[in-house]
C-alpha cells in the first residue's frame, strides 16, 4: 500500500468552510480507482490541516497525481490557504 500525505496552511477564521471544500475534494477523489482510503484532518490548535490517501499500488497513486493536485490546490485556493507540501509513501506492513 502507499500514502500521499499533503499539507496546507488554512486560516482559523475560514476552517468550517475549509471542512466543506476539503470532504467535497475528498469525495471526488474517492471515486478514483485504486483508492484505499481518504482522510482530511484540521490541526485543533493551528492553521495546519492534512489530507492523507490511501492506495493499492503506486501505480494507482501515480495515476492519481494530475487530479489530486487540482483538487488539492481549488480546496487550498477557496479558502485563502495554501499547499505546503505533498509527500509520497510505501506504507510499511506491521512486522
Amino acid at each position: 500500500m502507499f500514502a500521499r500525505v499533503s499539507i496546507y496552511e488554512i486560516p482559523q477564521d475560514r476552517r468550517e468552510e475549509a471542512r466543506a471544500n476539503f470532504n467535497s475534494a475528498v469525495a471526488r477523489i474517492r471515486e478514483t480507482e485504486g483508492l484505499e482510503n481518504a482522510q482530511f484532518l484540521l490541526g485543533c490548535d493551528s492553521d495546519r490541516a492534512v489530507t492523507i490517501t490511501f492506495w493499492e499500488s503506486q501505480e494507482a497513486m501515480a495515476a492519481s497525481r494530475v487530479l489530486a493536485s487540482r483538487l488539492r490546490s481549488e480546496a487550498a485556493a477557496s479558502v485563502g490557504g495554501d499547499v505546503v507540501s505533498v509527500e509520497e509513501f510505501e506504507v510499511v506492513p506491521e512486522a
